[in-house]
């Protein structure tokens, strides 16, 4: 896969107009915050992550918005990111997708930046 192939899945994940078996992803308006600031904009980021991965593995509809907060659970279980990567390292390598730690890393930011811009936050 390509770098730009990379960021143009990417793109079609985060741009609200996209839907997923004819419905509207949950969770992806702005309108709609997990919380307010950081732990927030760090739930809206890992959603964003979820819909991204989940959809290059191939989940649709109700099995993709699941996945996408699957994931957010998964990142209390230690501090930082490293939990997060680890699991879409995983599960994306094992659905045959080569994504390097710098890739995924990569990905978490553009996805916490979106998350700023839907909730109007600044950090």
């Amino acid at each position: 896969m390509t770098t730009d192939q990379k960021e143009e899945t990417v793109m079609i994940v985060t741009d609200d107009t996209k839907k997923t078996s004819g419905r509207t992803q949950p969770g992806l308006h702005a309108g709609h915050q997990e919380g307010e600031g950081l732990d927030g904009i760090r739930a809206r980021r890992n959603l964003l992550a979820g819909y991204w991965a989940g959809s290059l593995i191939g989940f649709v509809g109700d099995d993709l918005g699941r996945y996408a907060r699957d994931l957010h659970e998964v990142d209390h279980a230690v501090a930082g990111d490293s939990d997060v990567i680890a699991r879409l390292s995983r599960d994306l390598s094992l659905a045959g997708h080569k994504f390097s730690k710098a890739d995924i890393e990569a990905a978490l930011r553009r996805f916490h930046v979106q998350a700023l811009k839907d909730t109007g936050c600044t950090e």
